[in-house]
């Protein structure tokens, strides 16, 4: 049996604009649970995707006034929903990343994270 992304991804996905701070980034995370989460920029009509922020990306940011932009990883990796969770799987050892947007055209739908692949075998709710 084929999964998909869209079956064991997180959804919807919190963003925060590029013009964002350390802190209020942080906050969020913290609030939420969040260890990721997508920096976008906002041009008119259109949401411009420009990083990622992860907990790592935080441990090293002591003050909490510095842009998000100084520290965020500019790399993002993307998915499509209907892809298969391997080629997703695969996606991530291959750049070596914890997490992936999950892109419909031009939209956030969701985030994958390696701890989503985890929670997926541990309920044995597929088989791999």
């Amino acid at each position: 049996m084929e999964v998909k992304v869209e079956e064991i991804m997180k959804s919807p996905v919190a963003t925060c604009i590029l013009e964002s701070d350390v802190g209020k980034v942080r906050d969020l995370m913290r609030q939420r649970g969040f260890s990721a989460i997508p920096i976008v920029q906002i041009k008119g009509e259109q949401i411009l995707i420009r990083g990622i922020v992860t907990n790592n990306d935080l441990i090293g940011a002591f003050d909490d006034n510095v842009p998000i932009k100084q520290v965020m990883t500019h790399g993002v990796y993307m998915v499509d929903p209907e892809a298969d969770v391997q080629e997703a799987a695969k996606l991530m050892l291959h750049h070596k990343v914890h997490h992936l947007l999950v892109i419909k055209e031009t939209r956030i739908v969701g985030m994958l994270s390696s701890l989503d692949f985890v929670r997926m075998v541990a309920t044995a709710k597929y088989t791999v």
